[in-house]
C-alpha cells in the first residue's frame, strides 16, 4: 500500500523515531520559582510548560501572546455574544422555515415571527453597542 492510500485517522502526524523526544529531565522548582515558570510562560503561545522549557533550554524561536487592553477585551467579548445570537437566529429560522413547510397552524408561525422579531432588535441592540464603543475608543486615540 503506498503511504497516500492510507486511511487519514485525524491526529498529528507520527514522527520518525530520530525525531522523537525520548530522554526525561526532571527539575525541582521552589512553589516561588514555578509561579515564577508559569506566569513567564503565560506570555507566549506555547501548549505545556515542557514545550515552553524546551524552547527556552533550546533557543527555540516561539510566538508571544498578543497584549489586549480593556477596550479590546470588551470588544471580543461583544462579538463573542453577538455571534453566539446570531447562530441561535439562525437556528430559530431554520426551525420556523421546517414548521412553515410542515404545518398550516399560522397561529404558532406568528409566534415564531414575534419571537424572531425580538431575536433581531436585542441582535440589533448589540451591535450598535458595538459600533459606540468603537467609535468612542477611536475618538480617544
Amino acid at each position: 500500500m503506498k503511504e497516500k492510500d492510507k486511511w487519514y485517522k485525524g491526529g498529528r502526524p507520527e514522527m520518525k523515531p530520530e525525531e522523537r523526544a525520548t530522554r526525561v529531565v526532571q527539575v525541582r522548582f521552589t512553589q516561588a520559582e514555578y509561579d515564577q515558570l508559569l506566569a513567564r510562560k503565560a506570555t507566549v503561545k506555547t501548549q505545556t510548560v515542557s514545550t515552553y522549557v524546551r524552547a527556552v533550554c533550546l533557543n527555540k524561536p516561539f510566538r508571544l501572546k498578543p497584549e489586549r487592553s480593556t477596550y479590546q477585551n470588551i470588544l471580543l467579548s461583544l462579538i463573542q455574544e453577538t455571534r453566539s445570537d446570531v447562530l441561535r437566529i439562525g437556528v430559530n429560522v431554520n426551525q420556523a422555515a421546517r414548521r412553515i413547510n410542515s404545518t398550516t397552524d399560522y397561529q404558532d408561525l406568528q409566534r415564531e415571527v414575534t419571537k424572531m422579531a425580538s431575536d433581531m432588535a436585542r441582535f440589533d441592540a448589540q451591535l450598535r453597542e458595538v459600533m459606540a464603543t468603537i467609535l468612542q475608543q477611536g475618538g480617544e486615540t
